[in-house]
């Protein structure tokens, strides 16, 4: 009410009046709280639909999904009568049967810990059967007393990225190649290819120093080349011997690399049995060897043939007693000449210092002993 002595509002209708103004304040910022609400929601949902990832949030009281987004219902929905039905058990029907007891030890598994967080990787199905890999990593809402609300969570479709792995993993075990992973110099790591190599077991080589498969004359050449090859200061592969589980020893072909292996330090390997082509290329050189003393018995023979016939039919001759004594004097020169030829021959035979032939019989060749010693 208004005093209408003085004109001016009483004590009351003042305290009335800004009551109700304060009534206007709150109702219009109250408005204007769920409007904000309602639009950052209304954001939230739209980002959490672009997200090529499923995410969910799981009520574990109700065992209900009071949030998920686009992507995770077009997963793990399912169709009953016409209606769209999204829940625990229609999420369950599109896990792999064998990876169901894995998911839920996995959840239980944080839960129970008191963990805040968790992951699990498991075959999703598709509606026409087909099978997925699924990647679910999710944490966990506590309330004040530290006991389980709810369950967030991000679902990657990791598909692609197994079928590399798996793809990667099949090339290892195929190769021809053995490979192999050291960490702290003790195999991590062998492919079926390293196993037939060594002639042991993936079990026995796990753990095993790396080392102790090579030939103790090697050692130390191998240690050098790897180092060598981990600094960047040697890019060609390097030879030595093993020794194989029936102590049989093997020449190998190796390169090293500087990896990581599960988030440490670690060398990747790749090793070659280079055993045959060592024996074909020894083989080689033995045949060239024999090939080249073959060639070089062809030349002593053919040179040395002739003043030798001459020595021994002169030396026949002078055993003659009608021979005039002129004639034994052109005979013992012949024999001096023929002589110092023989011995001139057997000088450039030490001094060949080169391969040279030249044709002989029968397409043979024979050592050019003047060309080989490079007269």
């Amino acid at each position: 009410m208004v005093n209408r002595t003085s004109g001016k509002p009483t004590y009351e209708e003042l305290e009335a009046r800004v009551r109700e103004l304060e009534s206007g304040i709150d109702s219009k910022s109250e408005k204007s709280t769920r409007e904000t609400v309602r639009i950052l929601t209304e954001s939230f949902q739209h980002l959490a639909d672009l997200s090529q990832d499923a995410i969910y949030l799981f009520d574990i009281e109700s065992g209900t999904f009071p949030f998920f987004n686009k992507r995770f219902l077009e997963l793990y929905k399912v169709e009953e009568s016409g209606r769209t039905i999204l829940t625990s058990s229609s999420a369950a029907q599109h896990i792999h049967p064998d990876d169901i007891k894995k998911l839920r030890m996995a959840r239980e598994s944080t839960l129970a810990a008191g963990g805040a967080q968790g992951e699990v990787e498991y075959r999703y199905i598709n509606a026409d059967r087909t099978t997925r890999w699924m990647h679910d990593r999710w944490s966990v809402v506590r309330d004040s007393q530290n006991r389980a609300v709810a369950i967030e969570g991000f679902i990657r479709d990791n598909t692609q990225r197994k079928q590399a792995e798996e793809e990667l993993e099949h090339s290892r075990n195929s190769a021809l190649i053995g490979s192999y992973i050291l960490r702290d110099r003790r195999f991590k790591y062998v492919n079926p290819e390293f196993c037939r190599i060594t002639g042991y077991s993936k079990e026995e080589l796990i753990g095993m120093p790396s080392l102790d498969l090579v030939h103790v004359d090697y050692r130390d050449h191998v240690k050098e080349s790897a180092k060598q090859m981990l600094a960047g200061q040697r890019t060609m592969p390097y030879e030595f011997r093993v020794v194989d589980k029936t102590g049989q020893v093997k020449w190998v072909m190796e390169t090293v690399t500087a990896v990581k292996h599960e988030g440490a330090r670690a060398v990747l390997g790749y090793f070659m049995d280079i055993t045959k082509q060592k024996q074909i290329a020894k083989e080689q050189r033995d045949k060239e060897k024999l090939k080249a003393i073959l060639e070089m018995a062809g030349a002593v023979s053919h040179e040395l043939n002739n003043p030798l016939q001459v020595v021994l039919i002169g030396i026949e001759k002078l055993a003659n007693p009608k021979l005039e004594q002129s004639q034994k004097e052109d005979m013992t020169r012949l024999i001096k000449n023929h002589t110092l030829r023989i011995i001139e021959l057997s000088s450039k035979i030490k001094r060949i210092s080169q391969y040279a032939t030249k044709d002989y019989v029968d397409g043979k060749k024979i050592i050019d002993i003047d060309a080989a010693t490079g007269e």
